[in-house]
């Protein structure tokens, strides 16, 4: 089922299209990645974030359709060109999936490597098309894909084998570092590169409030989607061995209200059962994705792209949402589990 909301709906023609050239790349792959490539197509392509990808250079368009140029800018480009870098954006989108799979220890994700090279290479080349030469934009690209490796990096140094090993961590203040919401934020760093480019060459430099708008509206975006996956997501993280922004708040917090002496004395089950009667941390969570995603439309809303904050406005919508659901299942839940006591 397609996503929902006017930001879809509007442009789920141009998707398909998207899609069909992206098919048409992956034909043209050696054997063994075609093969490959041809049985994730559906996966990728059904990916929310995979249409955010590809038509995020739609939705900017049609806001810089109702700007006047920047004083000084080169002529636009042709009527082309979003479908250009929505090809380009979404490749690289699909490239960065396969590698957080792996990252996130998947079972498939080592398979899947040599195709995440595949379409990292293709999606280069698309953009090196586009912008040959071009010492700002690559600047750029380097600056992105550096901020979303380190993130990366930065996380698989939280992955653990036994909870016991978080006591070796000796964490500061925050929960184990989650608690920067930059690092958090810069996992989905690419998404900004067609953004960059597609400002650049409609001639707004990279100091232009309009671009540093629209690069912290998908940062705090991408905040708050984070925080919002991982509140559904951490226990079964957490049986994996990771910790992600929620579970390390909970593990945290246990520690420091003396519901356990130390990080040792963790379990899923107790720490499952400490957050559904934690109603202010549960609270203060939410309150974290929704400043993030208010965060992300106040960044914007002075331009009034329709289509953007459309898409700020739903993922607050399903978070509000999703919080609502929530909380009915912390009320059932509390019939099962009873309050942990603090430990002696």
């Amino acid at each position: 089922m397609a996503p929902s909301g006017v930001h879809f709906a509007h442009f789920a023609a141009e998707y398909e299209a998207i899609l069909a050239q992206a098919q048409a790349v992956v034909a043209g792959f050696p054997p063994l990645l075609r093969d490959m490539a041809e049985r994730l197509l559906p996966e990728l392509g059904g990916a929310t974030f995979s249409r955010i990808a590809a038509l995020l250079p739609y939705w900017l368009a049609d806001l810089l359709d109702q700007r006047p140029p920047p004083a000084g800018a080169r002529p636009g480009p042709g009527p082309g060109q979003p479908g250009a870098l929505s090809l380009a954006n979404l490749l690289g989108w699909w490239s960065y999936l396969l590698q957080d799979q792996l990252l996130d220890s998947e079972r498939d994700g080592p398979e899947r490597l040599p195709l995440a090279i595949a379409f990292h290479v293709a999606s280069v080349r698309r953009f090196q098309h586009l912008v040959p030469g071009d010492a700002a934009f690559w600047d750029a690209f380097e600056s992105l894909s550096l901020a979303s490796a380190e993130a990366h990096c930065w996380e698989q140094r939280r992955h653990f084998q036994d909870l016991a090993d978080l006591d070796r961590e000796a964490p500061g203040p925050g929960a184990f570092g989650f608690d920067d919401l930059d690092r958090l934020a810069n996992r989905s760093a690419l998404l900004q590169l067609s953004s960059v480019l597609q400002l650049h060459l409609h001639g707004y430099g990279q100091d232009d409030p309009l671009h540093l708008a629209l690069r912290q509206m998908v940062h705090h975006y991408a905040v708050g989607r984070q925080i919002g996956d991982d509140r559904t997501d951490w226990v079964d993280d957490l049986k994996k061995g990771r910790l992600n922004y929620v579970s390390a708040r909970i593990a945290r917090r246990m520690v420091d209200q003396g519901a356990v002496q130390n990080y040792a004395g963790l379990d899923v089950e107790r720490m499952v059962g400490y957050f559904l009667y934690d109603d202010e941390l549960f609270a203060a969570i939410q309150q974290a994705a929704v400043a993030a995603c208010q965060r992300a439309a106040q960044s914007i809303v002075p331009y009034q792209p329709r289509y953007l904050l459309a898409l700020v406005d739903d993922l607050l919508d399903r978070t509000v949402r999703s919080y609502q659901t929530a909380l009915r299942s912390r009320r059932r839940l509390r019939g099962v589990f009873r309050p942990l006591q603090p430990s002696s």
